[in-house]
């Protein structure tokens, strides 16, 4: 366009103004145009530059992990009263003597009531069965509570002294840690899977034979895992009819950490 331009104005120099106008005009489309192209490059670039990027960005991921044992300090014991009697207000009643005497004597080994929590508080009919008809026999009341054992050589005691004053549900013992313990113990745990990825990284890359910089990314996995050693029923009946104290064995806790962790190289 520029070019047939300069070709009129040699070939009628007498018509300049004209001529200049025309010129005038068609320089100004020309700069639209450059414009518009130079817009579209520019536009262009950003995009070209992140695809570049993202093609030649090299990375290594590696999962980390780590367990951390540790021996329980507090035990949750599971007991409980179940009392029956034709009449359910009688019933209701020598459950709670039996429980009002249970609750004694955890207070005897120290143990205050804000340990002591009802779990279950249940009244049922109970029906005898003959040729097919059923018949009311009467009613079953059932209190079972949870107790919190924070000194760990009292829990054969919770369960000895507690079967003589009545309880005589099924029991259960769970073993743990406060939940500072717990907190401390996992960051303990999660600062150990750190290390672990890196080392596997460090591993890869040094056989591959490259180098890597400092962690591009690192998530965490899913919160503390809390392994507990044991969780045992009673034998109420058992329990009842042996004289020696009831033998606990708490074992080990563990706390389980982890982590993905990706190296740019």
């Amino acid at each position: 366009m520029i070019y047939d331009l300069t070709v009129y104005i040699k070939i009628c120099p007498v018509k300049g103004d004209h001529i200049m106008k025309i010129y005038s005009t068609s320089f100004k489309s020309t700069m639209m145009i450059f414009a518009l192209i130079g817009a579209m490059v520019i536009g262009a670039c950003p995009a070209l530059s992140s695809a570049e990027q993202a093609k030649e960005r090299k990375t290594i991921t590696v999962q980390g992990s780590s367990s951390i044992t540790a021996a329980p300090t507090i035990a949750y014991v599971s007991i409980g009263v179940t009392t029956f009697n034709k009449n359910a207000a009688t019933a209701q009643a020598e459950n709670a003597v039996k429980m009002d005497r249970v609750y004694k004597t955890l207070a005897s080994l120290g143990i205050k009531k804000d340990k002591i929590k009802t779990v279950n508080y249940n009244i049922s009919p109970r029906y005898d069965y003959k040729n097919n008809v059923a018949s009311l026999a009467g009613y079953n009341v059932v209190n079972s509570i949870s107790v919190t054992v924070e000194a760990l050589k009292k829990v054969s005691d919770v369960l000895d002294m507690t079967v003589k004053e009545g309880v005589n549900q099924s029991s259960s013992i769970a073993f743990g840690v406060t939940d500072e313990e717990r907190d401390r113990l996992y960051l303990q745990a999660l600062s150990q899977a750190v290390v672990n990825a890196k080392e596997k990284a460090n591993t890869i890359a040094s056989a591959a034979g490259i180098a890597i910089s400092k962690p591009a990314n690192i998530i965490e996995g899913s919160s503390s895992h809390f392994v507990q050693p044991n969780f045992r029923a009673m034998d109420m009946a058992k329990m009842t009819a042996e004289a020696a104290p009831t033998p606990i064995s708490e074992g080990e806790l563990t706390i389980e950490a982890s982590v993905t962790v990706i190296y740019d190289y």
